[in-house]
């Protein structure tokens, strides 16, 4: 009798750093964030993912986003020379793009509406409420301490003052990369990886703790009074770990429809926050490794731009009444306005800071 020998194939057989859909996944989530959005910036309603409170469409997209991250930046990490390397490579790619978020929105985006509003530009930048130039100077380090500016957005909008309400995960996004340099500094990737998946249950546990027991994570560990951090943190070691782990874990069609299906029962039976953190990056990287869009960057990775540009576009449209025309309308001018402005930031501030990569610096 013959007996014909199983291949088993492991996630690092299917992954092609050269080959995959990351580009792809990317910008349909950064899609995603903006079809969530137009719910609550056009007044229509709730964001909740298929009306279920325990999750949002935007929140969907961002807790992959950090999966996909956690992934890339591990592999980023040990693909490249040395730790300032790294994090050179990692200011490159999210500074430019948002510091010129930044000054877009303040010198063509908020004086456009100020002058809408008031028939001139006098007394722009000398405004007391939300000024301008206080605008630049506190954000611009990632961590937004001030969404308004110069009392803009105050009425008749679905959704009052903010001009740019998507940056806030980006402080988050940049001190995992710091943790992950540390983390390299120290050696955890190469002797002692266990150290990731202990973590990540720690991590989990705790975030279980807290459902159960609101608040009891911050009692736990204080900087977890910040909940997000905790989340966020869980899905992007989730990430890391696949990267780590990628030549042991298993990669076929059965495992990802059984990852869908604890999903959908899971969100069914209300602990999708618990199971989530394990399935679904089973999911995200099946999709990454399997669907046919590995040509989709040929012109660029325009996802950063239309996440960090949809925000102030969306609010800019509702301003002007567009909402009113109904969601469709306003969400795809939306996206396709935003589109175009993610196009630019690629071509004149994203590609141009990443040829930088190449720079040699002395500690370097």
């Amino acid at each position: 009798m013959a007996f014909h020998k199983i291949n088993t194939i492991y996630l690092n057989d299917a992954f092609d750093p050269k080959s995959n859909n990351f580009s792809f996944l990317r910008f349909a989530l950064a899609s995603l964030v903006v079809f969530s959005h137009c719910h609550t910036l056009g007044g229509f309603g709730s964001e909740e993912l298929f009306g279920n409170p325990q999750e949002t469409y935007g929140g969907f997209a961002v807790i992959s986003f950090f999966i996909l991250s956690g992934f890339l930046i591990n592999r980023s990490y040990t693909t490249t020379s040395s730790v300032w390397r790294f994090l050179w490579h990692r200011i490159l790619r999210i500074f430019p793009g948002y510091w010129a978020c930044l000054l877009v929105t303040v010198l063509i985006f908020a004086p456009l509406i100020y002058l809408f509003e008031n028939g001139h530009l006098n007394g722009y930048f000398q405004t007391q409420i939300d000024n301008p130039l206080r605008y630049l100077s506190v954000n611009l380090w990632l961590e937004i301490k001030q969404y308004g500016i110069a009392n803009l957005f105050v009425k008749n909008i679905p959704y009052p003052k903010a001009f740019n309400g998507s940056l806030w995960t980006l402080v988050y996004e940049f001190k995992f990369y710091l943790f992950v340099a540390i983390l390299g500094v120290l050696g955890i990737f190469n002797f002692y990886k266990k150290i990731i998946l202990y973590l990540f249950l720690f991590l989990w546990l705790i975030f279980a703790f807290n459902i159960a027991v609101p608040g009891i994570a911050s009692k736990i560990i204080p900087y977890f009074s910040d909940i997000y951090l905790l989340k966020l943190l869980i899905y992007f070691l989730a990430g890391c770990l696949y990267f780590l782990y990628k030549e042991k874990i298993v990669f076929n069609n059965m495992f990802f429809l059984l990852s869908i299906i604890l999903i959908v029962v899971s969100f069914h039976h209300n602990y999708y926050n618990l199971v989530a953190p394990f399935a679904l990056p089973y999911i995200l990287f099946w999709l990454a490794f399997k669907l046919p869009f590995i040509s989709f960057d040929k012109y660029g990775d325009f996802s950063y731009g239309l996440y960090i540009y949809a925000f102030p576009v969306q609010q800019m449209l509702a301003f002007l009444g567009l909402h009113k025309r109904g969601f469709i309308v306003y969400f795809l001018v939306c996206i396709l306005v935003a589109i175009i402005l993610s196009i630019l930031s690629y071509k004149f501030i994203e590609k141009p800071a990443l040829k930088l990569k190449k720079v040699r610096l002395r500690f370097m």
